[in-house]
């Protein structure tokens, strides 16, 4: 018996020139068109674009969550968002409610654990700051008194920066003896080419590899996923499952739903395949 076709709720995402490499301003438009789609509530929208308004408003709104400066894959949380929101008896309403949150989250925090340094308040900084307000306010991404207080912010930098007494010189340095080049692995912890910042392993398509499939926010989840998964899709049957413990900077903690191992010939088909029915999926190692 044929399944019937889901219609899932439609996103216009649609970036324009202007902020095309403002990953901080897109993240805003996307919430709005989310909001638009009916995908996130009004009061949800309010509450997140208020928890990070500084991320537009550098100079007259609280510093926003850290990290937002990052890209992100726009398109893919749209259509991963929008997946969630049809009720699916495949997946407890426990994990597709994780899924969503972690996705919400990784967009624009709702509340924020660490936030970003203050604004720069240096001629340049200050220009460039100008510009992107007006900018913004024409995309309607401020309101029109969130701008004026924006640029009386930036204003009364700007004459404070004006009437500020020069810099004393810089204090002559005395000659620095250099010293000799240490060889690699003299020092415990040297940086050396090729070493990853934070620790992280990268990924190795000759080791045995798995497919992510899904994060959570807690491990007491994966019992009811994987009996979601495996319902759904019965070519996971015959895999191993297991919950990844995955620390995110500026995010926190999340927990990935990895199934393997494979080898990469079928990790490559089996994610295809997944991804073609509309589940998400990317390969890793297991």
């Amino acid at each position: 018996m044929a399944r019937e076709t889901v219609r899932y709720p439609d996103v216009r995402l649609n970036v324009p020139s202007v902020i095309a490499a403002d990953p901080e301003a897109q993240r805003f438009l996307l919430l709005r068109q989310l909001a638009e789609a009916g995908l996130v509530s009004p009061e949800e929208a309010g509450t997140r674009r208020n928890a990070n308004l500084g991320a537009l408003l550098p100079y007259s709104a609280p510093p926003p969550a850290a990290g937002l400066g990052r890209t992100v894959a726009l398109r893919d949380i749209a259509d991963r968002l929008s997946r969630l929101s049809v009720p699916a008896a495949n997946m407890p309403p426990s994990v597709r409610q994780a899924e969503r949150d972690f996705l919400m989250d990784s967009l624009l925090p709702a509340e924020p654990g660490l936030r970003t340094p203050p604004a720069r308040l240096d001629g340049t900084a200050l220009a460039t700051g100008r510009r992107r307000a007006e900018d913004l306010a024409r995309l309607g991404l401020v309101e029109h008194d969130e701008f004026q207080r924006e640029m009386a912010a930036i204003l009364i930098a700007e004459r404070a920066l004006a009437n500020a007494p020069p810099p004393p010189p810089p204090p002559k340095k005395k000659p620095v003896r250099k010293k000799p080049a240490i060889p690699d692995g003299g020092v415990p912890g040297a940086t050396r080419p090729g070493d990853i910042p934070g620790g992280t392993q990268p990924f190795n398509p000759k080791g045995t590899l798995g497919l992510h499939l899904l994060s959570m926010a807690s491990p007491t989840m994966t019992d009811k996923a994987v009996e979601a998964l495996k319902k759904e899709y019965p070519e996971l049957a015959a895999l191993e499952f297991k919950a990844v413990k995955t620390d995110i900077p500026d995010l926190g903690t999340t927990y990935r739903l990895m199934a393997g191992p494979l080898s990469g010939a079928e990790a490559e088909t089996l994610c295809q395949a997944l991804r073609g029915k509309g589940q998400s999926c990317a390969i890793s190692n297991f």
